[in-house]
């Protein structure tokens, strides 16, 4: 068998080589149409369809077993029943999906009635028999249209009509009624050109003429049999029937149709439509089938191996594209241009699961040698011939790389491997052999990838890392054998491409870039001006033009002289990817075409646009086998993909009639609390102000190639030039402002068709604050506000003025306060001297005989003394406090004998003058307590001693607690005149008393005592504050903060002298009267002194004798008491030393205690303090 069909295609190529034009006129694609399926997976509801249509906008409308969807090239929109909706669709089995004049949609859902879709696609209508009597059926078969009316055919329920106001009309059949409808179910219905309606009922075909049903007899036996469909197109009316596939002429005659048997039921036919090429496809009970004009129908093959379902209809689109449910798969789109493009298969005849190589036969045809040795024929008819397989047989065991086919239509095949072989094909298989181990014209070793046939008739092979040969394809004889090396131009054998030029001459591409055989050097030469850089491809176009593929892209050379010159460079920019070619050809138009593993790419320099051919094109794959491709004679380009198909392009078919594409609007959404919300129409027109975010999207309903659909828009005022969203039919605006927009849309299709642009117009309401009425309102606050800020810059200038003056007497007053409290300090410091004398004087007057006029004269000297004293101290402590310098002492101390202290000494003031008196210690009152003890001590004793003057009648009380919030509170009562509202209002200012004037007249006092009592408590982080009626007395509470202290750690009160031992004692004073005080009270008490009036007389009464302390006044001339001190201690005096002072500042102590002194007192003295201080630092010492 292989022998007589080897040697019948020998034959037939002698005879076709004489006359080469046959094969050129006859060569023809192959029949495999292979639709490009949208599924489940793309947002089809269901693989099972019923229906398929187009509405007015472009959209593809699909009504599945799962819902009715509606298409736009890259998204569905489906319509399901939803329970929670009333006005949703009945059902989701849709049976029928049909389009109107006004752009309604029609939803036949099986046994619940009809449903429309308005054209704005947002309200349905229902049709059904339990909201219209009228109605016969819910069970609709067929839907047909004409201007307003609506014709619906049921099951069992009669045709009905619905007119444009919403009635109903009914039809039934009447028996013994000719022009009655022939049965009460109707499977089909279509109007034709003329207006006539027709019927068909499972009883036959009727034609409706306005009045009147007229019943037209079916051809065959059964003239009144079972109608499936009634299809209406120009040459006629095809009526599929049980009894086969009928066609009426518009004469009104039956064309005889020869194979209209093979469409009787159970393969009846369903739905037809045509296509370009005036091809008939009939969707049947079955299947899909397909009928040239003039031939048999022949299965279409697009799902092979799929169920087998009903094809209710097939629709056919102005562009010729044709929509068709593929049995398990989904919805399926043969594009117009499909025969342009053919992918064989294994389920098309192939019988590889890979091909490495193709060659044209000098018959038209083309050549395929799969990775084991399989051998298929491509004829110039698109029939395709597996291998013989005696043939496959033979060829089994060898790997073939590279076929080619000689001018005696002889096939040779190089082989892979180490000891990479070529073979010659014979009529039983393997003819010849040449390999490298072969005694004669053996080949270089290494696989063979490229092996061409040359213009001479000569075979031209590469050899991987070998070298190039040149054989005679007669006896296989190496003609030129050109090994790698320099030498030789073949570098390191790197070889991409092999090729011919016009004058015959062999070209070789690779990674030296291109090179020439120059038969007389015996070498490949690089030709001028080409570049050095790699190239994947290359061919001519006509003698004097070149392009050749590099990674950067196509590069056009044209001849200039003995060289070339570049003068055309596509790459990225021009949608040329920059990848590895898999192979370059130009066709017989100047167009390039470069296969890669990325699709095969169309250059066309004249348009001077890029085209892709890829999964779109019904390619099952985009990735082709490297120097699989071939350019035939006849315009075919073949090529080997890596799923084992085989793409055959006709590089002849015209591309399909340039057709603007529809582009038309999807959604319009506004956010809305970070949630999008569709918008109606209507709302466009005036959105409100919030509405400042929309997102606008946009389809162009080009469903070839979807995916390659590029989309531009502009935006009025905020673009200055068309923004590229690449694929993305949508578009984010954000931020607008109120005002009218404008929004324009462009879109331009895979093969470069544009949309007409469409423009969408809308207006965002400024925010009320923008509004005409906003800015009057505006401009009249502004009016006020300038007044307003008119006067209130007078009313700032007085401000100022008035804060300037306030400023002024401020500082007049700080300044009249330091120097009150300059001049209080001075004053106390001068008056303290003084005071000495007078207060010691009087006191050691006092220890004299004195009769009881003295005695009360001396004591009214002390009294007096003391009272300016006490009026002294407190003026020290105000400036002290105002300078910032009051510190305090916090010790512990026993709280209780503190109290029992203050009590002791006020109380003879109480009895006195005849008054009660008494304290209470509240038992939760801690005994020992943290705090300033001295400081404490004076504020009960001013209170105390206020509350014994002002109160002439009754009682003088304090009592002690200790409150839930923590701290301890002393109240003083008394039963006194009482306090006013703006009395106690002013009570604790400076120099303020009660009654003012009147009351300092009657009772005496400074008016400090209380302002120090309240200085003081909040000094201690403490609060002092009156209760008072005139008439009822008064209550001052003092609330001082004041920790409960470990009782070991009190200090104890300090107890009254007692006479201790007798001192000698060294008196350094340079005022003689206090120097005179200071020695009485001394000796008084027992004491030796010996008085010295400055410094050196100091130094020099302590060189002479010893004394057991020295009394030490800081003021001396000269050197002063500091530095004596110093000297002292230096001299090794190391008795105690006490500083005396009449200054009364708070560093006085501090400097004294830092020079070497262990006690200090300050003017005025009084014997008991000095009895105290030599007791404390006899005791020590």
């Amino acid at each position: 068998m292989a022998l007589r069909w080897i040697a019948w295609r020998a034959a037939l190529v002698a005879v076709l080589a004489a006359v080469s034009g046959w094969a050129h006129a006859q060569a023809r694609m192959p029949d495999v149409p292979r639709p490009r399926i949208i599924g489940v997976e793309d947002g089809l509801p269901s693989s099972y369809i019923n229906g398929i249509t187009e509405d007015r906008d472009g959209y593809i409308w699909v009504a599945t077993t799962d819902g009715l969807a509606r298409y736009d090239g890259t998204g569905m929109r489906v319509w399901r029943h939803d329970p929670a909706d009333p006005a949703s669709l009945p059902g989701n089995l849709i049976t029928v999906v049909h389009v109107d004049a006004r752009n309604r949609v029609w939803a036949a859902v099986e046994t619940r009635g009809l449903s429309m879709i308005d054209a704005g696609r947002r309200e349905l209508t229902h049709y059904r028999m339990s909201g219209d009597p009228r109605i016969g059926s819910d069970d609709v078969f067929a839907i047909a249209s004409r201007g307003d009316e609506i014709w619906f055919g049921t099951y069992g329920g009669g045709l009905h009509r619905l007119d444009g106001r919403g009635r109903i009309v009914r039809f039934m059949p009447r028996e013994g009624d000719p022009t009655s409808l022939p049965a009460e179910t109707v499977t089909s219905l279509a109007f034709d050109d003329t207006g006539t309606l027709w019927v068909g009922t499972v009883a036959g075909l009727a034609a409706w003429d306005g009045t009147a049903f007229r019943r037209v007899a079916l051809p065959g036996e059964v003239p009144d049999g079972l109608v499936y469909s009634v299809t209406a197109r120009q040459d006629g009316l095809w009526v599929g029937a049980a009894d086969g596939l009928h066609r009426m002429q518009p004469d009104g005659a039956w064309a005889a149709l020869s194979w209209s048997g093979m469409f009787a039921r159970p393969n009846a036919a369903l739905s037809i439509a045509s296509d370009p090429h005036d091809h008939l496809w009939i969707g049947t009970q079955r299947s899909i089938w397909q009928v040239a004009p003039g031939e048999v129908p022949v299965p279409a093959g697009v799902a092979l191996h799929g169920p087998t379902r009903l094809v209710q209809q097939i629709h056919a689109q102005d562009n010729g594209a044709l929509w068709m449910p593929v049995a398990g798969r989904g919805l399926g789109l043969l594009r117009p241009d499909w025969r342009t493009a053919v992918q064989l298969s294994r389920e098309t005849g192939l019988t590889s699961s890979l091909y490495l190589g193709t060659v044209p036969s000098a018959d038209g045809g083309v050549w395929m040698i799969g990775e084991r040795g399989e051998l298929d024929f491509l004829d110039a008819r698109g029939q395709l011939h597996p291998t013989d397989p005696d043939i496959r047989a033979a060829l089994a065991g060898w790997r073939p790389t590279s076929i080619a086919e000689d001018r005696h239509g002889r096939v040779w095949l190089g082989t892979a491997g180490l000891h990479g072989s070529l073979l010659q094909v014979g009529a039983e298989g393997v003819a010849r052999e040449w390999s490298p181990a072969s005694d004669v014209d053996a080949t270089f070793g290494g696989a063979i990838p490229l092996m061409k046939t040359g213009p001479d008739g000569s075979l031209w092979l590469v050899s991987s890392g070998g070298g190039v040969q040149q054989r005679d394809p007669g006896t296989g004889e190496v003609l030129t054998s050109i090994p790698v090396g320099d030498a030789h131009g073949l570098g390191r054998g790197d070889v991409e491409a092999l090729g011919f030029d016009a004058e015959g001459r062999v070209w070789i591409a690779g990674e030296d870039g291109l090179r020439r055989w120059d038969a007389a050097r015996r070498r490949f030469e690089p030709p001028h001006g080409l570049g050095q850089e790699r190239v994947f491809g290359f061919d001519f176009d006509g003698a004097d033009t070149l392009w050749i593929q590099r990674l950067a892209g196509l590069e056009r050379y044209r001849r200039i002289g003995d060289g070339w010159q570049r003068d055309a460079r596509v790459g990225s920019a021009q949608g040329i990817p920059a990848v590895e070619g898999m192979g370059l050809h130009v066709d017989a138009r100047g167009r390039v075409w470069l296969a890669t593993a990325r699709g095969l790419y169309r250059w066309d320099p004249t348009a001077w646009h890029m085209r892709r051919f890829g999964l779109a094109d019904g390619l099952s794959s985009h990735q082709f086998v490297d120097h699989s491709t071939v350019l035939t004679p006849e315009g075919l380009l073949v090529g080997a993909v890596e799923d084992g198909g085989v793409v055959v392009v006709d590089t002849r078919a015209r591309d399909p009639a340039p057709l603007a594409p529809r582009l038309q609007w999807g959604e319009v959404e506004v956010r809305r609390e970070g949630d999008w919300h569709a918008l109606t129409p209507g709302a466009l027109a005036s959105l409100p102000a919030d509405h400042r975010e929309l997102r606008v999207a946009f389809r162009l309903l080009a469903f070839d190639n979807p995916e390659e659909s590029r989309y531009f828009t502009r935006l009025d005022g905020d673009d200055k030039d068309w923004v590229a969203h690449g694929r993305r039919g949508e578009r984010i605006l954000a931020g607008l402002g109120p005002g009218h927009h404008v929004l324009h849309v462009r879109a331009v299709d895979a093969l470069g068709n544009a949309a007409a642009e469409r423009t969408l117009r809308f207006r965002v309401e400024p925010p009320w604050w923008r509004t005409p009425p906003a800015w009057a309102g505006f401009a009249g606050l502004a009016a006020l506000l300038a007044w307003w800020l008119a006067d209130a810059y007078r009313g700032r200038l007085r401000q100022q003025q008035a804060q300037q003056r306030i400023e002024h007497e401020r500082e007049v007053a700080e300044q009249a306060s330091q120097a009150k409290t300059r001049f209080l300090a001075t004053l106390g410091h001068e008056v303290r001297t003084p005071l000495t004398g007078v207060l010691g004087m009087s006191e050691l007057l006092l220890d004299t005989p004195l009769d009881g006029r003295q005695r009360g004269y001396a004591e009214a000297i002390g009294k007096a003394g003391e009272h300016l004293l006490r009026l002294v101290n407190d003026a020290l402590d105000l400036a002290r406090i105002e300078a910032g310098k009051l510190e305090l002492d916090p010790a512990p101390f026993d709280l209780r004998a503190l109290v029992a202290e203050a009590a002791v000494l006020v109380e003879p003031l109480a009895l006195e003058k005849q008054l009660d008196f008494g304290v209470r210690i509240a038992p939760e009152v801690p005994r020992s307590v943290s705090g300033d003890r001295k400081r404490v001590c004076q504020i009960l004793l001013n209170l105390l001693n206020n509350a014994v003057k002002f109160t002439d009648v009754g009682r003088v009380g304090m009592s002690v607690t200790a409150p839930a919030d923590g701290g301890v509170r002393f109240s003083v009562e008394d039963t006194g005149p009482g306090l006013e509202a703006g009395q106690k209002a002013r009570l604790f200012h400076r120099f303020e008393q009660a009654d003012g004037a009147r009351t300092t007249t009657r009772y005496g006092g400074s008016g400090l005592g209380l302002a120090i009592c309240h200085e003081l408590a909040l000094a201690m982080d403490g609060r002092i504050t009156v209760e008072s009626e005139p008439g009822r007395g008064a209550r001052f509470d003092v609330w001082l903060p004041l920790p409960e202290a470990a009782c070991g750690e009190a200090v104890a009160s300090p107890a009254r002298m007692v006479h201790g031992e007798l001192l000698e004692l060294l008196l350094v004073e340079d005022d003689a009267t206090v120097a005179e005080v200071v020695t009485g009270l001394l000796q008084r008490q027992g004491h030796h002194v010996v008085h010295a009036g400055h410094a050196l007389d100091a130094l020099s009464e302590v060189q002479s004798r010893g004394f057991d302390a020295a009394l030490l006044d800081l003021d001396l001339p000269g050197l002063d008491g500091l530095a004596l001190a110093r000297q002292l201690r230096r001299q090794g005096f190391e008795h105690p030393l006490v500083a005396i002072t009449a200054r009364a500042d708070g560093e006085a102590e501090a400097e004294a205690m830092a020079a070497g002194f262990d006690a200090f007192l300050r003017k005025p003295l009084t014997g008991a303090m000095l009895r105290q201080a030599l007791a404390g630092i006899t005791k020590r010492s």
